[in-house]
């Protein structure tokens, strides 16, 4: 479920666009790691009721609000720098229910904005 969940949110950020310069590798890894928030969130937090739509659209909001061009998006491995990103922060040492209060309180907010 979580590799799905996961693997779904990044695969549906292909071929959306803005203008600017190529998507670079750090940039790449930043959308990862938010994506992977999003789906920590879901899988480990209790938000599992947050559409992939509109979490969809807060990553992309967040690119666009960065100037980065999701053309290429599709020349990374996004799949497996998710995994790691999420892989990553599981393994953070902090109990569950801070984690989940941080990442909530710093992430859900995009989400707002997307809209």
């Amino acid at each position: 479920m979580k590799k799905t969940t996961l693997a779904m949110l990044l695969l549906t950020l292909l071929g959306f666009s803005s203008a600017s310069q190529a998507l670079s590798e750090s940039e790449a890894e930043d959308l990862a790691d938010l994506t992977a928030v999003f789906v920590y969130l879901k899988n480990n937090c209790g938000y599992n009721e947050l559409p992939n739509a509109q979490i969809k659209q807060a990553i992309v909001y967040f690119a666009q609000q960065n100037r980065w061009d999701l053309a290429n998006y599709n020349s990374f491995n996004m799949r497996q720098l998710g995994e790691e990103s999420y892989r990553d922060l599981s393994g953070i040492a902090i109990p569950t229910p801070i984690k989940c209060k941080s990442l909530a309180r710093d992430s859900l907010s995009l989400l707002a904005y997307a809209q």
